[in-house]
């Protein structure tokens, strides 16, 4: 499942504006909430998307990453990239 938490707009290399957005989703597996994030971006006719589930289990957490994300104009291609550091930093 998934549910909206924010989006922004950025200007790309060649000029467009892209349209970026950002979603909190979550699974249940084994009784246990796991969530994470999904974003994707418009940019004229194009729509690219990247998804990393069940980064956390803390909602608090995963709203704090994604507001870094949103924040930071993170694009579909670096997410698993800014994930990554995310959790390699505690």
């Amino acid at each position: 499942m998934r549910e909206y938490f924010d989006a922004r707009s950025i200007r790309c290399e060649d000029g467009r504006t892209a349209e970026l957005l950002y979603y909190l989703t979550w699974e249940e597996q084994d009784g246990c909430i796991g969530y994470g994030a999904e974003i994707i971006m418009h940019r004229g006719g194009t729509r690219d998307s990247a998804l990393v589930p069940n980064i956390t289990t803390s909602k608090i957490r995963m709203g704090q990453i994604l507001s870094l994300l949103c924040r930071n104009t993170v694009t579909p291609c670096a997410l698993h990239d800014v994930i990554d550091e995310q959790l390699h930093k505690f």
